[in-house]
């Protein structure tokens, strides 16, 4: 499984903010499904790419994380 997250670059996001949201996704994604790649970069526009999830509920879990890790932003720190 790989998942492409794509930042809005007019955010602003600094590196090592975005060097951080990657680690912690990669963490709390991996503890659940082991094999994935997580990706994070800037672009156009934001977005996430959920390749290779079957499953709706998958799709359902992953997103969940990614908003939760989004608003818990004790990784930042």
């Amino acid at each position: 499984m790989r998942i492409e997250i794509m930042l809005d670059k007019n955010q602003k996001i600094s590196q090592s903010a975005m060097d951080a949201f990657h680690d912690e996704v990669s963490k709390r994604v991996c503890a659940l499904f082991p094999e994935t790649i997580v990706r994070v970069r800037q672009g156009s526009y934001t977005k996430i790419e959920m390749l290779g999830v079957n499953l709706d509920e998958d799709k359902r879990r992953l997103n969940d994380l990614l908003q939760n890790v989004w608003k818990d932003d004790s990784w930042m720190h």
